[in-house]
């Protein structure tokens, strides 16, 4: 969890963030922006050195850039700098935090300073401060369309080192997420949130380790499955695996009706239809989704998954094969070395053939 967004508006967009709920999808002229605020740091140190500060881009003891954590190092941050000698307090460390804006962004900042104008950066210097021990950090702002330069002191508030401190500790002890700012899908707040999709739209969250009943944050910032019971390295939780159980408050458009240990029932909140989600199928409460099936199919469209699901008897739908739960296919050993070749009935060839069309059908309602 990032405390460049801890002073975020909304619980639940820090939460979604911190268990990757949904990948960001930038365009290309964001991830320009965000090339541009890299480079215009390196430019802003040069102009601090050579008003006669000394400033450290990295921690002289590790050679690595600056970072704090906290909280078995789920809560972490990366500083743009230390300098000392600036001209206001000579003697006295400060934290560098360096942003660029545009004109209008700006000029806000100018009037209202950066507490009013953008709380969340004065958040993520308190925390900066606060874990660093250093009681004032310098605020530098470009404007990049006219090249102008702000700057402002901002000083160290251990009323609220303390409150976003809490605020970090809780969400990352919460095994669910927080309620939405808004339940109003045009709330000025919730209109261009990346999460929009899943709060307001009917999406499931994405089904890797973060999102998973089974996984839980331990310590030294690494993840654990109760599955497997051993800890996950970071590409093994962004893949997930086929033992994802999703956590059911990420499912926006059913309520739980039942569960297992690897598996939860579900109740459609429009259609009143069930369904069960996990690893493991109970066909007395409906069809089987896998989370990623999930994730996939809009919320408004599981009606429609649902019936074709239960018409034409298809289970788990996965690199484009159905595996089908007709009861031809239940003596059938899973192991290829197990496999007795027979040639197919005719009952068999259609539901097959079923099968396929009902897929394609599939297909279209994702789309």
């Amino acid at each position: 969890m990032g405390a460049s967004i801890i002073g975020h508006k909304c619980d639940r967009y820090i939460w979604l963030t911190w268990r990757w709920a949904l990948k960001p999808n930038f365009p290309g002229r964001l991830l320009r922006m965000f090339d541009t605020g890299s480079r215009e740091e390196s430019r802003l140190v040069a102009e601090i050195r050579a008003i006669g500060a000394t400033v450290w881009e990295t921690d002289p003891e590790t050679g690595m850039q600056w970072r704090i954590k906290s909280f078995n190092g789920h809560f972490a941050g990366s500083l743009d700098g230390v300098a000392k000698g600036l001209p206001e307090g000579p003697k006295s460390a400060a934290v560098l935090e360096f942003k660029t804006h545009n004109n209008k962004s700006f000029n806000d900042l100018v009037k209202k300073r950066v507490k009013d104008s953008k709380p969340q950066h004065h958040a993520q210097m308190q925390i900066y401060m606060g874990l660093m021990e250093i009681d004032r950090a310098l605020y530098a702002a470009v404007n990049k369309d006219t090249d102008d330069l702000y700057c402002e002191w901002v000083h160290f508030d251990a009323d609220e080192f303390a409150r976003l401190m809490a605020r970090a500790e809780r969400l990352i002890e919460a095994t669910t997420p927080p309620w939405r700012i808004s339940t109003d899908k045009d709330h000025f707040e919730c209109k261009y949130c990346p999460f929009w999709n899943h709060c307001h739209g009917g999406q499931a969250a994405e089904a890797n380790c973060r999102t998973c009943c089974h996984a839980s944050p331990v310590h030294d910032a690494q993840w654990r499955c109760a599955v497997k019971s051993s800890l996950l390295a970071e590409h093994e939780q962004r893949a997930g695996c086929s033992d994802h159980l999703m956590i059911p408050d990420l499912v926006p458009y059913a309520d739980p009706q039942d569960g297992g240990e690897n598996w939860v029932a579900y109740r459609h909140r429009e259609s009143g239809e069930h369904f069960v989600n996990g690893p493991e199928s109970i066909r007395e409460y409906g069809p089987h989704f896998t989370s990623r099936e999930l994730h996939d199919t809009n919320g408004s469209l599981i009606p429609q998954v649902i019936k074709t699901k239960n018409e034409f008897s298809i289970s788990v739908v996965s690199g484009g094969e159905t595996f089908s739960t007709g009861d031809f296919l239940d003596s059938i050993s899973t192991h290829p070395d197990d496999l007795q070749v027979r040639e197919s009935t005719p009952a068999e060839r259609n539901h097959r053939a079923a099968a396929k069309k009902a897929m394609k059908n599939l297909e279209v309602l994702k789309k």
